[in-house]
């Protein structure tokens, strides 16, 4: 089971050329062979925060192979996050899937996770 996760400014209800400044669309596509359930969208914060994930949505929905599902997400429900590549997916079997990174971005995002904070409020 593989699970794909992007995010990207969502387009503007009003204007579909132009990125909103307050939404982002979070997608989930399965890139594997099996049907994957994908249980819940949300953030991760670093474990200072004492507040380590926060679901922001729950799908319960099933995708087959090539398919996918978004979400939109209000950056106020963020709380303050100041990186979006801690967003994750999370199957019914408890995987949880995060944006792909290139090797020097997953360690800055490893190391924020680890040592870094951020205000929620």
């Amino acid at each position: 089971m593989a699970v794909k996760v992007t995010w990207t400014k969502a387009p503007s209800c009003m204007d579909q050329e132009t990125t909103s400044k307050t939404r982002l669309r979070v997608t989930a596509t399965n890139t594997g062979r099996l049907p994957v359930k994908v249980v819940e969208m949300g953030i991760r914060y670093p474990r200072r925060n004492q507040v380590e994930f926060e679901t922001l949505e729950l799908l319960g929905m099933v995708l087959e192979p090539s398919e996918e599902a978004s979400a939109y997400f209000e950056i106020h429900q963020m709380k303050g996050l100041p990186r979006y590549d801690t967003i994750f997916v999370k199957d019914d079997s408890g995987k949880i899937y995060y944006p792909d990174l290139r090797l020097a971005a997953r360690i800055g995002r490893f190391l924020w996770w680890q040592f870094g904070s951020c205000p929620t409020t």
